[in-house]
């Protein structure tokens, strides 16, 4: 016989359906609901899955908490770089895409400036020793009324300071027209280059202004310069954009250089320009060509300011571009990078070479290593 009774009440739910419960046994309110939601886990089973419930609930708010951090990191970030991430921009070629990047950029650097994020971002540079150095002026550089830096005698007592200064092309150019300078024990020599510049871009970065900065500082006698892989671009002047190329932008352009030109030769300073050598790219290589002659013409208005050309010992036999040439033992050395504008350490050994020897000739040093004995 079956031992379940039917209790008094057979409908506790109030939905009309008979609700069976074993005899003998009186549940109080909160039992019943757990008896009416047999889905709903009891004892330890419970506990089990509620502990499991509320820590699977924990995980799920730290992980918000860590994105919400991630995203307010970010953000701050952004306040804090938005001038530097505007630079960048702004140094982009003229165009749609950095108009565009510009406008994107607007609200986030406006906002910077609002909360002086980045007066935050300029005192944080100051304190790392990456801000804003002081600057000379050009009254500085000329020295009138002193004795001419040139002629000299250069002797390794009082050696020939020599200041390089360019572009990305000079990186491996100037590294190794330091060593090979520096081996004759004659020359104490300082490269300076920056990455992405140039000189038709003073709104990027100001080489004029770095040029008086050096110069005043290092007081070298002689300056060799490298510029004009980041130059083939349009340039903005008063107002209007100039396209790479035109007799407008050649006239900008040559001004630019011939007032570089300027700088480096005051007093009497000897000033080496070096050209561009050939490229690999055939319209990146007609840019080049026009460049280095305007180079070549406005070095020939300044006494003192030497062209020194590269093209023809950076190409082939025939007069084209080639990655690999033959060293002095007949060997094939690869001269260029694969992006076929870059200098290899055997590139820039070779460019090097011929500009040192046109500086030994113009201020009659012996090199080291057949001086005469004492």
């Amino acid at each position: 016989m079956d031992d379940t009774s039917w209790r008094e009440g057979e409908d506790p739910a109030g939905d009309g359906r008979e609700r069976r419960e074993p005899a003998g046994r009186y549940r109080t309110a909160e039992e019943w609901e757990e008896w009416l939601r047999p889905e709903r886990p009891q004892g330890a089973e419970a506990g089990r899955r509620s502990s499991r419930s509320r820590a699977a609930r924990r995980r799920r708010s730290s992980a918000g908490a860590t994105l919400l951090a991630m995203l307010l990191g970010f953000f701050l970030a952004g306040l804090l770089d938005a001038p530097n991430l505007r630079k960048d921009v702004e140094a982009l070629p003229y165009g749609a895409s950095r108009t565009l990047r510009l406008a994107l950029l607007s609200p986030m650097t406006g906002l910077s400036r609002l909360v002086r994020a980045d007066a935050v971002s300029a005192g944080l540079a100051a304190a790392l020793g990456r801000g804003e150095e002081r600057h000379h002026a050009r009254a500085e550089v000329g020295g009138r009324g002193k004795k001419p830096l040139w002629p000299r005698a250069i002797t390794a007592r009082k050696p020939l300071r020599l200041y390089i200064a360019g572009d990305s092309m000079d990186q491996v150019f100037g590294s190794s027209l330091v060593n090979l300078a520096t081996a004759t024990g004659l020359v104490k020599a300082r490269n300076d280059y920056r990455v992405s510049s140039g000189l038709s871009r003073p709104d990027y970065f100001d080489w004029p202004q770095r040029l008086v900065d050096k110069i005043v500082d290092f007081r070298p006698d002689a300056a060799v310069a490298l510029f004009g892989a980041n130059d083939a671009q349009n340039v903005l002047y008063e107002g209007r954009v100039l396209k790479v190329g035109t007799r407008a932008w050649q006239e900008v352009y040559a001004r630019r250089v011939g007032e570089a030109m300027d700088i480096l030769a005051e007093n009497g300073r000897r000033v080496y320009w070096v050209g561009q050598p050939i490229m690999k790219d055939a319209g990146y290589r007609r840019r080049i060509a026009m460049m280095n002659h305007i180079y070549a013409a406005e070095a020939g208005r300044r006494p003192g300011v030497t062209f020194v050309s590269t093209w023809r010992a950076l190409a082939g036999e025939d007069g084209s571009y080639a990655e690999y040439l033959e060293d002095e033992d007949g060997r094939q050395v690869l001269m260029r990078a694969p992006d076929g504008i870059h200098l290899t350490r055997a590139g820039g050994d070779r460019m090097a070479a011929i500009v040192l020897d046109v500086i030994r000739r113009d201020w009659g040093m012996v090199p080291a290593a057949s001086a005469p004995a004492p």
